[in-house]
């Protein structure tokens, strides 16, 4: 579930597909080049109502040797392939019907290895089910949600919401906390306020809620007079 946090938090999307590491439900299966080696990261996911997969890759060759069989793989297809080039890295993609695959390639020296992101994701209208139901979770009342992204992993399930809210990070958490508390959520832990660095006054506020199989995990921040919270639920089967 780290994955998942870590996402919200950097507001970030990146999804990916290889080896038979399909979006669930789709039939989004090409493997553009061939690995020498996969680590998954997140095998099923749905980020901001999309169908998701996210694995690590390596590549022998350099990375324009890579760039250059991706490209090639997309026009024996007859499928348009993009490539971009920025400070983040080499950024390669094709829209295959409603799949979109992009693999993303850090900057690094050359060599006979290549590390990147191969990523494809479903687009289009097509409806996706929660694992954690919008119901299941109340979350913060009267703020925006910039992100949300659920998790699949083998035993249990999460889901992790970004907001923004108006107020003070501490006023924002005790209500929401109030909040759970009244809708039978017991309390399993409460970090201490932490700071930023460097920063005298408190920056913001964690705690823990449980009810039945599902629990909460939530922290709040105050931003340039505003509060981000974080609501990480997960649920064990």
């Amino acid at each position: 579930m780290k994955l998942v946090y870590y996402l919200a938090r950097g507001g970030c999307l990146a999804g990916a597909l290889i080896a038979g590491v399909a979006v669930a439900g789709t039939a989004c299966n090409k493997q553009p080049v061939q690995p020498q080696s996969v680590q998954a990261i997140g095998r099923d996911m749905i980020v901001n109502g999309v169908a998701t997969s996210i694995v690590g890759i390596q590549y022998a060759g350099t990375p324009d040797d890579v760039s250059k069989a991706f490209r090639e793989f997309w026009t024996a297809e007859n499928v348009p392939a993009k490539s971009q080039n920025n400070p983040s890295g080499l950024l390669l993609s094709a829209l295959d019907g409603p799949c979109l695959y992009t693999l993303t390639i850090a900057p690094q020296p050359d060599g006979s290895r290549t590390r990147g992101l191969m990523s494809v994701i479903r687009v289009g209208n097509e409806q996706v089910t929660h694992r954690i139901p919008d119901a299941a979770i109340p979350l913060p009342e009267g703020g925006k949600v910039v992100s949300d992204i659920e998790s699949r992993d083998p035993g249990q399930t999460g889901r992790t919401w970004m907001i923004n809210l108006q107020g003070d990070a501490r006023w924002n958490a005790l209500q929401y906390r109030n909040r759970l508390a009244a809708q039978r959520w017991s309390s399993v832990g409460r970090q201490p306020d932490y700071q930023s660095s460097g920063a005298r006054s408190v920056a913001g506020t964690a705690f823990v809620m449980q009810r039945d199989a599902d629990s909460v995990d939530a922290s709040f921040s105050d931003r340039d007079g505003k509060t981000v919270a974080v609501i990480n639920a997960i649920r064990s089967r």
